[in-house]
């Protein structure tokens, strides 16, 4: 997982060739790798190393709010940042509610925006998982009073 410092590995999945040239010099000096496909993401996604998801709507495999829930199912770790190039708040929070931790216009995205918003998707994600954790604690220490509590009142009852 990424650290303050070293630079978030990023798997940019974009399919324009312009695009992803554009992208790569905003991400200057994060390591990026670059796949074209939805399912080349999923794969490489398989294995560890990638700490956020860059992903573009409209792939060859993949058009819309999909690709989002396709990720984020088979990577609920790995924080998702939608690319999409339609200034359309529906679609982008669409992605938001499948899953993503933000989502990017482009052609109206400049290296510290994009930088903040990876920054923020990675910390949203730590801060998920981590109460997500909690509530699990939480939850087993809550059903281990629940039987405590009916076995006290069981015991209660029977003297």
């Amino acid at each position: 997982m990424q650290s303050p410092e070293r630079p978030a590995s990023v798997l940019l999945v974009e399919d324009n060739e312009g695009d992803a040239t554009l992208i790569r010099r905003l991400l200057d000096p994060h390591p990026i790798e670059l796949v074209t496909r939805l399912s080349e993401a999923k794969a490489r996604l398989r294995q560890p190393g990638i700490d956020v998801v860059l992903l573009d709507l409209h792939l060859p495999d993949s058009h819309g709010v999909d690709g989002v829930r396709s990720v984020v199912h088979g990577s609920p770790d790995v924080p998702v940042v939608v690319l999409t190039g339609f200034d359309d708040e529906t679609i982008g929070q669409r992605a938001v509610e499948e899953g993503a931790q933000d989502y990017l216009v482009k052609g109206q995205v400049d290296r510290r925006l994009l930088d903040r918003s990876l920054r923020f998707a990675i910390e949203r994600k730590r801060a998920e998982r981590a109460l997500a954790r909690l509530a699990a604690i939480m939850g087993g220490l809550c059903d281990e009073c629940g039987r405590r509590l009916v076995a006290g009142t069981t015991a209660a009852r029977e003297s």
